[in-house]
């Protein structure tokens, strides 16, 4: 996280080191986790576009293709290998209000 921080700042790890102190050091390190910059951000940016476009496009992918997403277009991104799909569920209203506050809100579903 240092060099990464040092090179955000523009400065080397040195002159950070001589002006950060390990309190400021850690609020940044907390303020990386809500807001990350850098270059793993440019590439989901750039994914994001790239999706975007490849799914507009959609009448040139093949029939039946699952939609693109930007992890496609990340290539230094590891990827778990893929699992079996499971069938497809239909949820209730209930049930798909539940998992939007759980992604959302971090509410677990019951």
């Amino acid at each position: 996280m240092l060099f990464r921080l040092a090179l955000a700042m523009g400065r080397t790890i040195q002159e950070l080191r001589a002006v950060l102190s390990y309190a400021e050091f850690q609020e940044w390190c907390w303020y990386y986790q809500i807001e990350p910059w850098g270059e793993d951000r440019a590439d989901l940016r750039a994914g994001i576009v790239a999706s975007t476009i490849a799914n507009y496009a959609g009448k040139l992918r093949a029939e039946g293709a699952d939609p693109a997403i930007p992890a496609d277009f990340m290539p230094y991104l590891d990827r778990p290998e893929q699992a079996p799909q499971a069938e497809a569920q239909t949820l209730s209203d209930d049930e798909l209000a539940a998992w939007a506050d759980a992604a959302i809100f971090g509410i677990p579903p019951e």
